[in-house]
């Protein structure tokens, strides 16, 4: 199995627009890489500074629910080496500041693939490559996650 690592996007959709088909195939991403997926503590936060944001009624579930998941995934800290990558990325790849530091948790987590929809979709370095979740069809999908 890949590991794989899921940016805030990913999981914004599927709590705030669940009915939606982004939302859905969201909801469906989490559940298939709960086994043996990597979430940054960034992602779980910026997910719940979203929700606090857009749907300010919902903070109570967003807070449960990212605490849910942190017991759920493995949960990739930012250490001084994420640190010091994250500014690289920035640097060297022009690499938003945050998204610079979920590409390095996930690195450090030895994670193989960051599922994310605001990152370059094909971007690979030392290991991590970037795909669109929402440009793969779901057999693509269910076949990356579970190699």
């Amino acid at each position: 199995m890949a590991r794989v690592s899921i940016d805030s996007n990913i999981l914004v959709y599927g709590a705030l627009e669940p009915q939606s088909e982004k939302g859905r195939r969201a909801q469906w991403i989490i559940a298939l890489c709960a086994a043996r997926g990597v979430l940054s503590h960034q992602a779980l936060l910026e997910f719940v500074a979203v929700v606090r944001r857009r749907a300010p009624d919902l903070l109570a579930q967003a807070l449960a629910q990212a605490e849910a998941w942190s017991q759920t995934f493995e949960t990739a800290p930012t250490s001084d080496r994420v640190f010091a990558d994250a500014l690289a990325m920035v640097r060297l790849h022009q690499f938003e500041v945050w998204d610079g530091v979920i590409w390095a948790s996930a690195r450090h987590a030895g994670a193989s693939v960051l599922l994310s929809e605001d990152m370059q979709d094909g971007f690979a370095k030392d290991g991590l490559r970037v795909l669109n979740p929402y440009l793969l069809d779901d057999a693509a999908l269910k076949a990356l996650v579970e190699s």
